[in-house]
């Protein structure tokens, strides 16, 4: 319940909501998996069975923590104070966050990490807001704070209680996860709680919940806006007027809802904002089926149907391999069986228990090969010498490096899915991409940078079953 204590911020007043719950990690509530290579099928097997089978990597290489991606959440919400309590290189994460973005780091260092800096920490809240005057500020923890175990929760009381504004502590140490999608749900029970309760509910006004933003997002906006609804979009691009709104939204959706699981439950939780389930608005289909939805949920006329599909044999029977994130991955395929290919294989970053109907509504779901092991590029490439796809619709990264290994690839990320013109893009690149492939360019052929003994090696050679 909200503290009967009031306290004025200019015109505006907020009251402290109840604490946000320090949500547990993906592997313990979803049964996240970080580390598999196999069919789709056997692992959907393993999820519906319950735990899965605990598997960690032998060497592995760089990929975002919890940290990292917590602070990119962070960075996109406006007029928001963020406090890395940490070293310096802890906040590399905001380095290029857009200028005049309100954060700072406390930049411990040795004696620090052995005594506390609890003094420190407050002296750059104060600074922080006497240079920024932001409407909110969060600390966030880092593994540093694991080892000196700082009181960050009685200094952020003690200091919005000084400052007049809600200071709140994120609270993590990079370690307790292997799954940097924790990130996304540590951020969210923060910045939920910065949700001051309302009175009311508007039957006019809905949360679109999106970590990004971009042409695709404003696209998706527009569409619900069509329906005579005021979207409210958070936390990407949000400010203190849309996260004071949030409580009074009749329904919360979210555009990829395994990033905004923690969030969704959040608002749910503190304010009884209800969730609507869809999947992702990622291509024409999709994005159709999404406005539907939120049509029907809110009592709206439903828009009139347009078959904007690009019914083609773009990819003529050709064996495609997806690296996307999860929901995103769930959605090309859809895509990529429409224009006329088959899936190969998927490579995700991390797969739980949110992605189950997704996997099964693979149509091959047995002979599907899976890989999941976020930023292993060493695997990737073992793994595609195995598969020899024809093409890989891929994230940047993933994309390069199929093209240096001779690979015909795609390179796309999750706005430019979005809406209908999602498809379009899509297919338009994949049109390029095999026009290219047909007059001979291979970019990256014969440039593998690793050792034809590691090609021979199963690309599963550093994953075991951990021993308890």
């Amino acid at each position: 319940m909200c503290s009967a204590a009031r306290r004025s911020v200019g015109s505006s007043r907020w009251c402290e909501v109840e604490k946000a719950l320090q949500p547990p990690t993906r592997e313990r509530r979803l049964n996240g998996v970080s580390a598999y290579l196999g069919d789709v099928a056997s692992l959907i097997a393993e999820l519906e069975a319950g735990p899965p089978a605990s598997r960690i990597r032998t060497f592995s290489q760089v990929a975002s923590d919890d940290v990292s991606i917590a602070l990119r959440v962070l960075a996109e919400v406006e007029g928001l104070g963020i406090i890395v309590h940490g070293a310096r290189g802890c906040a590399g994460a905001l380095v290029r966050s857009r200028p005049g973005r309100p954060w700072a780091v406390t930049n411990l260092d040795q004696r620090d990490t052995i005594l506390g800096a609890d003094g420190n920490l407050a002296r750059t809240l104060r600074r922080l807001h006497q240079r920024h005057r932001p409407w909110g500020i969060v600390v966030v923890a880092t593994p540093v704070v694991a080892i000196n175990n700082d009181d960050i929760q009685a200094v952020a009381q003690e200091l919005s209680d000084e400052l007049g504004i809600p200071v709140v502590e994120l609270r993590t140490d990079g370690f307790r996860s292997r799954i940097g999608a924790t990130g996304y749900d540590i951020a969210s029970a923060a910045l939920a709680s910065l949700v001051p309760p309302q009175h009311g509910r508007r039957r006019d006004l809905i949360n679109l919940l999106a970590f990004e933003r971009g042409p695709g997002l404003t696209a998706v906006v527009q569409q619900l806006a069509g329906l005579g609804l005021e979207v409210n979009l958070v936390p990407a691009g949000a400010g203190q007027e849309a996260f004071a709104k949030a409580a009074q939204a009749v329904l919360s959706v979210a555009v990829f809802q395994d990033e905004a699981d923690v969030l969704r439950r959040e608002l749910d939780r503190l304010h009884r904002v209800p969730f609507l389930h869809l999947p992702p608005p990622i291509g024409s289909t999709g994005a159709l089926r999404f406005v539907e939805a939120v049509a029907e949920a809110t009592e709206r006329p439903l828009p009139i149907r347009i078959d904007d599909r690009i019914s083609t044999d773009l990819l003529e029977d050709r064996r495609v391999v997806i690296a996307l994130p999860p929901s995103q991955a769930l959605a090309v395929a859809e895509l990529v069986v429409q224009f006329g290919g088959r899936i190969a294989g998927i490579s995700v970053d991390w797969i739980d228990s949110l992605h189950v109907e997704g996997l099964k509504a693979l149509t091959n779901a047995a002979t599907v090969a899976l890989h999941v092991g976020a930023g292993q590029a060493f695997e990737l490439v073992n793994w595609l010498g195995k598969i020899e796809p024809d093409l890989l619709i891929g994230t940047p990264t993933a994309a390069a490096t199929a093209t240096r290994v001779g690979i015909a690839a795609v390179a796309i990320e999750g706005d430019d899915l979005l809406g209908t013109a999602g498809e379009t893009r899509l297919a338009t690149r994949i049109g390029r991409a095999l026009a290219a492939q047909q007059i001979g360019f291979t970019a990256g052929a014969g440039t593998s940078p690793y050792r034809a003994g590691w090609l021979k090696r199963s690309p599963d050679w550093h994953i075991k079953r951990e021993v308890r």
